[in-house]
């Protein structure tokens, strides 16, 4: 519970000191020194916080357009750089014994992971939006553990909703839909 609280008064000193800085820069743009407004500006920007990311999981090898549409315009809204993740919860060791076969498996879901992304890639270059991709063999937990220690902390993590059996959610008395999940990396 330590840790979350940590986190939390991390985030809150970073946040204050920002608020500090800009502060400072229109008490000298005020002053008539907007040289030096522009220096406390351009340090701010040109340091972006590890944060600044949107982590997007996507369905096996594919992105839907609701998770697109909804990560491109929380990514604009809050100024985020989209990281798009495909995962596969398979090793490509799994299949040691059949060298080929393996490498096929591997090699197509990456390709047809990218055919999906390249769609998210030109919607986000559009909106004017960093984007990245990354594709990972192993279950979704440790595949986005495995992203945020490779590029750090994201802000927020959206993915889709597990479908459960059609079976089951109309014996359930449900509709099918799909839902997204947004979880906050705090």
């Amino acid at each position: 519970m330590a840790g979350i609280f940590g986190k939390i008064k991390q985030k809150v000193s970073r946040l204050t000191g920002k608020v500090d800085r800009y502060q400072e820069a229109i008490t000298f743009a005020e002053a008539g020194q907007p040289e030096f407004a522009r220096e406390f500006i351009q340090v701010q920007e040109e340091v972006r916080t590890e944060t600044d990311r949107l982590l997007v999981v996507g369905k096996e090898s594919a992105f839907s357009t609701e998770i697109i549409e909804y990560s491109l315009e929380m990514a604009k809204r809050m100024t985020y750089e989209i990281v798009a993740l495909n995962t596969a919860p398979l090793s490509c060791d799994t299949f040691k014994l059949f060298s080929s076969s393996r490498d096929k498996i591997c090699t197509d879901f990456k390709e047809l992971a990218a055919k999906s992304a390249e769609l998210f890639q030109e919607a986000a270059a559009r909106e004017g939006i960093p984007f990245s991709h990354v594709v990972k063999f192993s279950e979704i937990d440790e595949a986005i553990d495995s992203v945020r220690k490779e590029l750090g902390e994201v802000a927020f993590v959206v993915s889709e909703s597990e479908e459960q059996h059609v079976e089951d959610r109309i014996a359930q008395g449900e509709r099918l839909e799909r839902k997204l999940f947004v979880y906050s990396m705090v």
